[in-house]
């Protein structure tokens, strides 16, 4: 293997490509970064940790000598990032089987693996496919991933659901059973056999890294229990989470009892003053709860070790029940209100009663939605 690439070139796809890489792995190969040069395809780098996988390739290079080889890949991105920004020559020494790198009148040298067991992405059995608009996508995702768990029981509620319908409607949905996000979006297709799967939070946090905001389709496609995005010259794998999502349309509400209509950087601001106030030493978890008062919004937390804050917001319109009191986890709260404030002015709250979930979304989108189960507590301002 021999060959000369400018670092601006090889550091793009090796910021995407080495993240696959295992950093815990006994395996040494699972933390390595496989090397294929050919005059065909350029320079390719794959990486996986046999859950996820990332392909990466760019023909922005002078060949020499076609080769293969595997590198460490943290290791290998980190002196590449670090490199200056100018042509790295690389070559492979045989008698050493270290991989040779000359920038300017410095060197360095790489240990490298063997390749042949270097474990293939199941890529050539990919079955049934479509596409979506990258910016679409994204903000789907964007907008759902965060209200999953990293850690569940319940190992559905560690990824992202895509429910698709018969109608070409897709459904993507995350929750973690005390909140719940759901984005919808469109095939092209207007009809198609409805199908469902579930992604990791690890593969849409990569996934996210690699889409951009352009209207440029992306491949979704599958391989056995695998799923691939593709776009252009980027390739992620993952294998998708076993297990039956429950029925989330039973979580979301359809009957208010008072409805909300606040501006969104008023609340926004609100909610980061009170998330000041820790939780107290019977309820741990940081809270809000909302009341009305003569036409007035109110916002109050309280702590027995750290003190009071009330907020009151003369700004919000409200209809509906002004009886009504309820808590909901800040942290939760001010998640979606980040998300809404950087679109519109107002935020939508639908209240369906002090221990029901409420609807929080942008009063003039339809595609999204953020469910949110209230707290039980008690101690709070009445």
């Amino acid at each position: 293997m021999k060959f000369t690439i400018e670092k601006k070139d090889l550091l793009s796809i090796s910021n995407i490509a080495y993240r696959a890489a295992s950093t815990k792995s006994t395996i040494p190969l699972l933390s390595g970064l496989l090397l294929q040069l050919d005059h065909e395809t350029g320079l390719t780098l794959t990486s996986t940790d046999m859950e996820i996988g990332i392909k990466a390739s760019t023909r922005e290079v002078e060949i020499i000598e076609p080769g293969t080889l595997v590198v460490n890949a943290h290791y290998f991105n980190d002196l590449i990032r670090l490199l200056p920004d100018k042509p790295i020559k690389f070559s492979f020494n045989q008698e050493t089987s270290k991989l040779m790198l000359n920038y300017g009148r410095s060197t360095g040298s790489i240990n490298t693996y063997p390749a042949e067991d270097y474990p293939d992405l199941p890529l050539q059995k990919k079955a049934s496919s479509f596409f979506l608009p990258q910016d679409v996508l994204k903000e789907g995702l964007r907008k759902t991933v965060f209200a999953a768990t990293t850690n569940h029981f319940r190992q559905v509620f560690t990824g992202v659901l895509f429910d698709i319908l018969e109608t070409g409607q897709v459904n993507i949905v995350a929750s973690d059973t005390h909140r719940l996000a759901r984005y919808i979006c469109r095939l092209e297709e207007e009809k198609r056999e409805p199908f469902h799967f579930i992604v990791p939070i690890r593969a849409v946090n990569e996934l996210l890294r690699i889409i951009g905001d352009q209207e440029e389709k992306i491949e979704v496609s599958f391989a056995e229990n695998n799923i691939i995005f593709r776009k252009n010259n980027i390739i992620l794998l993952s294998r998708l989470i076993d297990g039956q999502y429950p029925n989330y349309e039973q979580v979301i509400p359809h009957k208010f009892v008072s409805h909300i209509l606040i501006k969104s950087d008023v609340l926004s601001r609100s909610l980061e003053r009170i998330r000041v106030i820790p939780g107290n030493d019977k309820y741990k978890i940081q809270h809000v709860q909302l009341s009305f008062n003569e036409g007035e919004l109110w916002l109050n937390s309280a702590s027995e070790n750290a003190g009071e804050i009330t907020e009151f917001i003369e700004q919000a319109e409200i209809d509906g029940d002004e009886s009504v009191k309820i808590a909901f986890n800040t942290n939760y709260f001010l998640d979606v209100v980040r998300i809404l404030e950087s679109e519109g002015e107002k935020i939508s709250i639908d209240l369906s009663g002090s221990l029901g979930p409420a609807i929080i979304k942008n009063p003039d989108d339809d595609k999204y939605l953020y469910v949110l189960v209230p707290l039980r507590t008690t101690g709070q301002r009445e």
